[in-house]
């Protein structure tokens, strides 16, 4: 049996759990919102809700949840094996890999830079330290970077095409 037969089998098997799951959750959230009286799923969490109806509702969502880290798990370590059995038969791809990870490190230390570090309010009424607000601006910024640099590189290809 191929590789690709097994893993449509797993995959296939995961999807099912979790359609399960969903539709067991979604049943369950319907009875206990009819049991408290609830109307909306986010009165759940309103402030002088009970703590019982808060766990309840916790309880139901959890095994989706444990499914989800699974999955997101998985994920990682298949795409870990992937990338590294690729360079372990290809030794020159890691040259290209690693000019691709310098040039990621580059944009993300120039949005470094740019970023400014500020203290500010959160909604919970705590405050955002002035390197958590920098680092959320490097993010920031190097989303910027990239999604500008992908959108130029397709206009430049484009262009490239017409001139052909």
């Amino acid at each position: 049996m191929k590789i690709s037969k097994i893993l449509s089998y797993i995959v296939m098997a995961i999807g099912a759990i979790g359609a399960l799951l969903l539709f067991l959750m979604s049943n369950n959230f319907d009875g206990l919102m009819e049991k408290y009286g609830i109307t909306e799923t986010k009165d759940f969490v309103r402030e002088g809700g009970s703590m019982d109806v808060l766990k309840e509702a916790t309880s139901l969502v959890n095994p989706l949840y444990t499914l989800t880290v699974v999955v997101f798990i998985g994920v990682i370590v298949v795409t870990l094996i992937a990338v590294f059995s690729s360079l372990a038969k290809n030794p020159g791809g890691l040259k290209n890999t690693a000019i691709g990870i310098v040039a990621f490190l580059i944009v993300v230390g120039i949005g470094f830079v740019v970023a400014e570090g500020v203290e500010a309010p959160l909604n919970d009424g705590g405050m955002l330290s002035e390197s958590g607000s920098k680092w959320v601006g490097t993010g920031l910024y190097t989303f910027y970077f990239l999604a500008a640099i992908a959108v130029g590189l397709m206009f430049f290809s484009g262009i490239k095409k017409l001139i052909k």
